[in-house]
């Protein structure tokens, strides 16, 4: 019988010092198939055989069919191709929330950043990263290659959490690197985004891949401990203190209407939206995301 597959908890990854070898525990654990591309050419890798139809290149006859049915065939191959991916980390001031267990979104986001990154590498595909808070974090093209990897994660490693928010503004930078068809990746909390949805609908209708991890924390979700509760707002220091039963529901109600919100806007236009909550075991937030974007063409499978 094959062994279960793991389940690796994002608060132990956070503490490997090396993220190489976190996003590789995390690959390997949520066991994530290759990539296949969804073009047809004449490249080294065999697809299928099909019927002959005039017009194919003779040189792709199956002649060794042919002598032992007497019918023409013509082998049909995979062609390889670059597959641009952009990262769009959330690097605001709200993304440095942290779990009962001090794992912070951002290093949430920085782990899922971190496997991709390596997935898409080990496969022969170009990843870039755009890190974008309030101003730009960080900004690395799409290129392929296990040094260009390194570059990466050490990039995905040195991101801090601070200032507002301007994630349009990041969103629109990384599909103007993205250049040619592929695929656009946002991680955030989208805490106080109002433009994402309309620049993310932009990307699609130019034929771009489109995926949301949403990162959140537990408490975020509902309310825990006393009935006093004092909100800190992290981009701008606000604070405010509330009590009261009715204020802990009210607040419950409106952020699931929040989160059900977003999922809906995302799966209108052909989004691939993924729950990405520091509760959750990295390696099946992955699987989550592979079985969502199974269906679709191009990108990793």
């Amino acid at each position: 019988m094959p062994s279960p597959p793991l389940s690796l908890d994002p608060a132990l990854l956070a503490q490997i010092a090396d993220l190489e070898l976190a996003a590789r525990l995390i690959v390997e654990g949520a066991r994530l198939g290759s990539h296949r591309s969804p073009y047809t050419g004449t490249g080294a890798e065999f697809q299928q055989m099909r019927p002959y139809l005039p017009g194919d290149d003779l040189k792709h006859l199956d002649w060794k069919h042919y002598a032992r049915t007497d019918r023409l065939f013509t082998r049909v191959y995979r062609q390889t191709t670059e597959w641009p991916v952009m990262i769009a980390i959330d690097t605001s001031g709200s993304m440095g929330f942290a779990d009962g267990r001090a794992l912070s979104k951002l290093r949430m986001a920085v782990l899922i950043s971190a496997a991709l990154t390596y997935l898409l590498v080990q496969q022969g595909e170009a990843v870039g990263l755009v890190g974008h808070g309030e101003e730009v974090a960080a900004s690395l093209p799409a290129r392929t290659g296990h040094a260009h990897m390194v570059r990466m994660l050490g990039t995905l490693a040195g991101l801090n959490a601070a200032g507002q928010t301007d994630l349009a503004g990041a969103l629109r930078r990384a599909v103007s690197r993205l250049g040619r068809r592929g695929c656009l990746v946002l991680i955030s909390d989208l805490y106080g985004v109002p433009g994402w949805h309309g620049t993310m609908r932009e990307a699609r209708r130019m034929g771009h891949e489109v995926v949301v991890f949403h990162v959140l924390t537990p408490d975020e979700r509902i309310l825990s401990g006393a009935d006093a509760v004092e909100f800190v707002d992290l981009e701008t220091g606000q604070r405010l203190v509330t009590e009261g039963a009715a204020v802990r529901a009210a607040y419950t109600a409106r952020m699931t209407a929040f989160v059900s919100e977003q999922r809906t806007l995302a799966h209108a236009d052909g989004i691939t939206f993924v729950a990405a909550d520091t509760s959750r075991a990295i390696d099946d937030v992955l699987r989550d995301f592979m079985r969502q974007r199974a269906p679709q063409a191009g990108g990793v499978r």
